[in-house]
């Protein structure tokens, strides 16, 4: 599971890649998150493309080897997911923003809920994240063949 944290703050992504060669959404991927940031809270599951998340996991290790930068993330479907790791020079901390929501389904109506987050973590925090198996696969995949 990708978790960062400050204090009471946190955002976990947990990735489930579709590993079914005969499904149309073979590598894409299953992804719940669930965030505390400074009083808000929030957990949605969505899709990720694979082309998206094998972006978003080379841009990481690009991020992290540079120290400047960012990876964006976003869900297949529109609003699910909004997500952007960068770096703040001036610290040389790191900052999570982003924003994460669903549609709720009620009796007679519909309502949508999401909430948007955001906060800084230590650097270190980013070393636990290239021990993910989906983020080696996907991370050294484009970088191997583009």
């Amino acid at each position: 599971m990708l978790r960062f944290h400050n204090g009471h703050n946190y955002l976990e992504m947990s990735v489930e890649i579709d590993e079914d060669n005969s499904l149309q959404s073979y590598g894409d991927a299953a992804v719940s998150i669930r965030v505390h940031s400074h009083g808000f809270s929030g957990n949605s599951d969505f899709w990720v493309f694979r082309n998206v998340l094998e972006s978003f996991c080379s841009s990481l290790i690009a991020l992290e080897h540079a120290q400047e930068g960012e990876a964006f993330l976003e869900s297949i479907s529109p609003n699910e997911l909004n997500i952007t790791i960068r770096t703040l020079s001036s610290s040389g901390n790191f900052a999570v923003v982003g924003t994460t929501g669903h549609m709720i389904y009620e009796k007679n109506s519909k309502i949508w809920h999401s909430v948007s987050f955001g906060f800084e973590f230590e650097p270190s925090q980013m070393h636990e994240v290239f021990k993910l198996p989906w983020v080696k696969r996907y991370g050294t995949s484009t970088i191997s063949t583009g």
